[in-house]
């Protein structure tokens, strides 16, 4: 048995959901984000992300949850901290994680469940930083490819959750972006291209 690819592992977790028409969807690279404010010790990513329109997060009407005939492979996440004007609804600075990130940000561990279920279990952030990522190609590099990648099937909800420390609010408001990525599927209704 070969090399099994990210989309060869889609089509198989989707068929033992009984969902086989992923393998007739359109094939896509698939990019969500979500982005919250830094306050408490648990961020809950992707919950209730339908109430946060761009540039807060991309999951549309859809939220925590993808449409029909919609699938994805995590293969990469990453962190970034901002500040961000409500008023004006823009970026005033964005940043990755890396070790001169916030120590609130460097000390979480990170989990994801779906449909209520822990698929990953508690990383520790600072396995992102360019000086503990095992993939990391450059003193830069602070985002994190899975061992495992997590397929997420259409209409499950998922939930990306950062635990941290108690800290000492920051004096201005900060906020942190999750970003998933990876190959998927999207509805064809017509034909895949």
């Amino acid at each position: 048995m070969g090399t099994i690819t990210p989309q060869m592992k889609n089509i198989a977790v989707n068929s033992k959901f009984g969902n086989n028409s992923i393998s007739r969807q359109q094939g896509s690279t698939v990019i969500k984000y979500d982005t919250l404010l830094l306050q408490g010790t648990e961020l809950r990513f992707f919950e209730e992300s339908n109430q946060r329109n761009f540039p807060l997060s991309n999951t549309g009407a859809d939220g925590n949850k993808l449409g029909v005939g919609n699938s994805m492979v995590i293969e990469r996440v990453y962190l970034t901290v901002g500040s961000y004007n409500p008023t004006t609804n823009a970026w005033t600075d964005f940043q990755s994680t890396d070790l001169n990130s916030p120590i609130q940000i460097l000390a979480a561990e990170f989990g994801f469940t779906l449909a209520n279920s822990q698929v990953l279990k508690n990383i520790p952030l600072l396995s992102w930083t360019p000086n503990f990522n095992k993939n990391a190609e450059n003193q830069l590099n602070s985002n994190y490819e899975f061992d495992t990648q997590i397929v997420i099937p259409p209409l499950l909800e998922f939930v990306a959750t950062l635990r941290l420390q108690n800290y000492t609010p920051p004096t201005e408001p900060l906020y942190v972006r999750l970003t998933i990525e990876g190959s998927g599927a999207i509805i064809a209704p017509k034909t895949t291209f």
